[in-house]
This record gives structure tokens, C-alpha cells and sequence, in this order.
């Protein structure tokens, strides 16, 4: 007896002891059904449905209730009015997959449908609470918290629509502020409406670039009343709604984002997507009168230099005679409504906008620095000298010792040329005065490589130096802004040769042979040689035909790349190049 009282504690002991290695779950057996929660639409989200967009999705979710052991759950979407209980719901529609997914998609037609099957009527909000019934078999459960949503059934509706342009860009778009001719023009995809009773208008707005267009700067109905899917703007009604929204200084660039509001009856639908837009209004300036170039021609007005340093500001370097001149803000008729034609003052250098304001008078001719500062009424005519500075030079870094010696020769508008001993690898700037730039009108400018180029820009101020890119030696340095908007340099080296058919070198542009002209100074180049009969040009540096001169248009006349020059007959000839002036001659000894 003792024997099997001992065997049977053994016995229920082993079972205790085993039991305790089963983890019992009563879920596992399909006896509940885990917790889960709604996650979209968001609580209290308004949903109109848009009757010109049928097969518009709208999906809702939730997260999935764990599963028993065998019987996975189904689940069901549960709506019902606001005022009512989900205990007796308006809508009951299976998930996806035979509602075996944590997900319902419904093309808002079919919600439409569902809706109007109930009674409610076309373009009615109805508020609506919603739940997701999740069934296992054994258990039914719904999410633990009931969710808000308000839906607008069919009415009025409006497709989507995509902006065209300007399109977003990095890129400043450039605005004359006075010009009433030139337009801005907005475009957009046509949007269609729901009901074709009623029709799309359209609203263009601006806000300031990050802000919400719920308050924005400047709102306007597109083209034909809102009609159309176009908004046209001139450019200076575009200056002056940016100019009263604060954006006061024209030379700093605007940044905007702008979208289209689409209307159909009552239903209103914003454009897919919001363009960015960065305006610069391009303030001009111009010179024209007997002591320029051009004369009294406002047609062919010459177009000065936006000072980087100084909005408002306006520089040119120019041959001026002895006469008269004026600043113009078109190169248009005198007559054009915008222009605005600026004079002397009651004193020298005193600026004033006025038809009746006098001429600049320039008593003799020379080359100038012509300086017109609009914010400050004030212009300056200075000498005008370009030159080279910084250690490469024999002037070192000090402007003052930079003229004469260093100093380059003006060839053109805005254009100087000069020959310069430079020392290799060392490094130089431009400047056009005895000191380095002050950021004033009047004072000195200096110029140097943009920074992170390669292609020869150069800019006024914060910029780089330039380096001497070769052996010690006479550099050819071209300061260069008949481009107003991106002005260049070139260094080269400060040789000519002569090469062609016509040349001891034939056309090998690293041939030994080729004629080298001997420099003469003052821009001028010679070289007394024997050529035969054919063809030849002006070769400015061995090794590379980037740099060549030709016979231009008119007799005698140079021009960059171009033609050929040609001699008729063999013999010993003198060839003259005279780079400043851009002629050249052939002598037959």
C-alpha cells in the first residue's frame, strides 16, 4: 500500500511539473479575438464626393484583430448616422478580398450609390459614425473607438487639373517692371465640371513662398471672366502688386508659389499641384544722345551694366564726342506711354526724371565711366580705365600703382583689350580705378572670377582670383561686358602669327615655322615676311584655332574667327595688325 501511495504522488507530481511547460491561450483555440483600431480617414474627416472624378478611390483602414488558431477574421464596415447607433447601421460593406483584408476601396461612385440607396439625396452632407466589425466565427468585435466622418454626396463636381506654367524652377524669371507690352501668362489643364450645367470659372492665387494660400497676397480671376484656364498679367501690373504686397526692392528676387482655384456650382477644387516662382524685376537703363555711339536714336539706345553691389545703380564704358546725352528706361520711342527719360538736374550730376530735364553735356571726348544711381538722383562721368592688379603684375596688390602700365585700352562698348607682362602661377583681379572697390557709386569697381566657374565669368566684389596659366611672359587680357548680363575675360597668351597656305607654316597651328609678329606697342603687331601666292589669317595663340582673327566686313577690318585674307602673288611682304582699332594691312615690298 505504502509502494502505490508513493507511485501515485509520482504520477501527479509529473503531471504538475509537465503542466507547467504548456502556455495556454485561450485565443489560440479560437475562444477570442484580439483588439484592433481604426487608422483612416483620420476622426472627424470631411469627405466630398467629387461627380466629376466617379473612379476616385477612397480607402479605409484599420489594424488587423489577431486571429484564432484555424478561423482567420473577416471584417465589416459599419456606418450609421450621427444621431443614430451602429447597433442598427445605414451602411454594412464587406473589406476587400471578401472581407478578409483590414482594408475597403471604394470608387467614390460606389460609396455615392450607397449612400443614395439610403435616401439621401444629391450634393447632401450627411454625418456619419463608423466602425469595422471584425467576426472570427466565435466572436464578433468592432475597433475600440468610433470614428466621425461627414460626406457630401454627388453634386457639383470638378476633374483634376494640373498647373502648366511658368513651371517651378530654380531659375529667376527676369521682369521689365516698366514695360506694359510684355506679359507673364499662367496656364493650366482645362478642368472639366460634374454637371455640365455648371461650369468651371477659375481663380488664380499668389502667396509668399512657404505660406498657405488661405491668406494670399494677391488672388485674380483668370482670363474671359474666369473662363478661360490662362491668366495674362503685364509686367508691370505684376511689379506693382508686388511692390504694395512689400516686396519693395526690385533687384531681390520675389519668392512666390502660386495654384488655381477651379469652381463648378458650389463645389470649389485647387489645382494636384502648387508652382514655385522667383521674380526679378529687371530694372534697365539706357543711354543714348550725340556724344554716344549710336546718337539720338532711342531705338538703338545703349543698354548700361546693373551694378551687383548697388540696386538701382547703373555703370557703361564708352567713347563719348563732345555733345549731348540722356538716360532712357526703354530703348523705345521717345512717346512710348512707360519710357522715362531722365536729364540733368539744376546742377551737374544731379539726375532728373523729366521730359524737360537737360542734356548731360560731355565737353570732351574720351573714354568714360558712365555711373547713373536712380535711387539717389545722381549720375557720374568719370574717366574709363580697365586694368590688371595682384601679384602676377608688376603693380602687386596696390590699385594705385595699376595705371598707366598695367592698364587696358576700351576697343568697344563695355569692351577693353590689353597687353600685360604676367609672372607664372601667380594670381590677379581687375579694377577700373586707383583704389578697390568701395561699394558707392563713384568709387573704384573690381571684378573677378565667379566662383566655382570655369567658363571666364567674372563679377564685381566677392569673387575669386584669377591665375596666370602659364610660363612668365605677355598675356593678352580682354575684359569683356557687351554681354550686360554675364561678362567674361580672357587671358591669352600675347603673341600673333601669321599661318595659312600662304605661310612658311602651311595651316599647323603648332608648326615652328609659322611667322611671328613682333609687338609694337599700343595694340599694334608687325611682321615683314616672304609669303606665296594664297591663303592666310591671324593666328593669336599656337596649338589651339580658338583664337583666330579674319578679314571682317567692311575693307581693312578684323573680326574674331571669320575668313581668310589671301595674296595674290609671292613675294616679301609687311603685315600690320593693329588689335585696339581691329584693322590690318599687306605690303608688298
Amino acid at each position: 500500500m505504502k509502494n502505490k501511495l508513493f507511485f501515485l504522488l509520482l504520477s501527479v507530481s509529473v503531471i504538475i511539473f509537465g503542466c507547467k511547460k504548456i502556455d495556454f491561450d485561450d485565443q489560440s483555440k479560437g475562444e477570442a479575438l484580439g483588439a484592433f483600431n481604426l487608422t483612416a480617414p483620420q476622426n472627424n474627416a470631411i469627405l466630398v464626393l467629387n461627380s466629376a472624378t466617379p473612379n476616385a478611390q477612397v480607402q479605409i483602414t484599420w489594424t488587423a484583430a489577431k486571429p484564432g488558431v484555424s478561423t482567420a477574421s473577416t471584417y465589416t464596415f459599419i456606418a450609421a448616422l450621427k444621431t443614430g447607433s451602429l447597433t442598427q447601421p445605414l451602411l454594412e460593406i464587406p473589406a476587400d478580398n471578401d472581407g478578409k483584408t483590414n482594408k475597403l476601396t471604394l470608387t467614390q461612385k460606389q460609396l455615392d450609390d450607397a449612400l443614395k440607396a439610403k435616401g439621401i439625396a444629391d450634393g447632401v452632407k450627411t454625418d456619419l459614425i463608423w466602425n469595422v466589425r471584425a467576426d472570427n466565427g466565435t466572436k464578433k468585435e468592432v475597433a475600440s473607438a468610433n470614428y466621425n466622418i461627414s460626406i457630401t454626396r454627388f453634386g457639383d463636381g470638378i476633374s483634376n487639373f494640373l498647373l502648366y506654367g511658368p513651371v517651378s524652377s530654380a531659375n529667376n524669371v527676369e521682369i521689365n517692371p516698366n514695360s506694359t507690352t510684355d506679359l507673364i501668362t499662367f496656364k493650366w489643364q482645362k478642368a472639366f465640371p460634374g454637371k455640365s450645367t455648371s461650369p468651371v470659372t477659375y481663380k488664380i492665387k499668389f502667396a509668399r513662398e512657404g505660406e498657405s494660400f488661405d491668406t494670399p497676397i494677391f488672388e485674380a480671376a483668370s482670363n474671359n471672366s474666369g473662363a478661360d484656364s490662362t491668366f495674362t498679367i503685364s509686367y508691370q501690373a505684376m511689379d506693382q502688386m508686388l511692390s504694395s504686397k512689400g516686396f519693395t526692392d526690385q533687384s531681390s528676387a520675389a519668392k512666390l508659389q502660386w495654384t488655381v482655384e477651379a469652381k463648378s456650382g458650389t463645389y470649389i477644387k485647387n489645382s494636384d499641384y502648387v508652382n514655385n516662382l522667383s521674380i526679378v524685376r529687371e530694372v534697365k537703363l539706357f543711354m543714348v544722345g550725340g556724344a554716344t555711339p549710336i546718337g539720338w536714336n532711342p531705338a538703338q539706345a545703349i543698354q548700361m551694366i546693373a551694378d551687383k553691389n548697388l540696386s538701382g545703380t547703373f555703370y557703361a564704358y564708352v567713347y563719348l564726342t563732345q555733345d549731348g546725352m540722356k538716360f532712357l528706361s526703354e530703348n523705345t520711342d521717345w512717346s512710348t506711354p512707360s519710357q522715362k527719360i531722365y536729364g540733368k538736374g539744376a546742377a551737374d550730376g544731379e539726375l532728373l526724371q523729366s521730359g524737360g530735364s537737360g542734356n548731360i553735356d560731355i565737353p570732351v571726348a574720351g573714354y568714360y565711366r558712365v555711373s547713373a544711381d536712380l535711387k539717389n538722383n545722381k549720375y557720374y562721368i568719370q574717366q574709363g580705365r580697365m586694368g590688371a592688379v595682384g601679384a602676377a603684375t608688376v603693380a602687386g596688390w596696390n590699385p594705385p600703382n595699376v595705371f598707366p602700365t598695367q592698364g587696358l585700352t576700351l576697343i568697344g562698348t563695355n569692351k577693353f583689350m590689353g597687353f600685360v607682362n604676367l609672372t607664372a602661377g601667380e594670381q590677379w583681379k581687375f579694377v577700373d580705378g586707383a583704389a578697390w572697390g568701395d561699394g558707392t557709386a563713384a568709387g573704384s569697381k573690381d571684378f573677378g572670377k565667379v566662383k566655382n566657374t570655369t567658363d571666364g565669368s567674372i563679377t564685381q566684389g566677392d569673387a575669386d582670383n584669377m591665375t596666370v596659366p602659364g610660363a612668365t611672359g605677355l598675356y593678352r587680357l580682354i575684359w569683356d561686358g557687351t554681354n550686360i548680363k554675364n561678362l567674361k575675360y580672357q587671358i591669352t597668351t600675347g603673341t600673333v602669327f601669321l599661318i595659312g597656305a600662304a605661310t612658311a607654316g602651311g595651316w599647323d597651328n603648332n608648326n615652328a615655322a609659322l611667322p611671328a609678329m613682333i609687338y609694337q606697342g599700343s595694340g599694334v603687331w608687325r611682321v615683314t615676311t616672304n609669303l606665296t601666292a594664297g591663303e592666310f589669317k591671324f593666328l593669336l595663340q599656337k596649338g589651339t584655332w580658338d583664337y583666330t582673327y579674319g578679314p571682317g566686313t567692311a575693307a581693312g577690318t578684323i573680326t574674331d574667327g571669320g575668313g581668310n585674307m589671301s595674296v595674290a602673288t609671292s613675294g616679301n611682304y609687311t603685315v600690320t595688325l593693329n588689335e585696339f582699332d581691329r584693322t590690318y594691312t599687306i605690303v608688298k615690298n
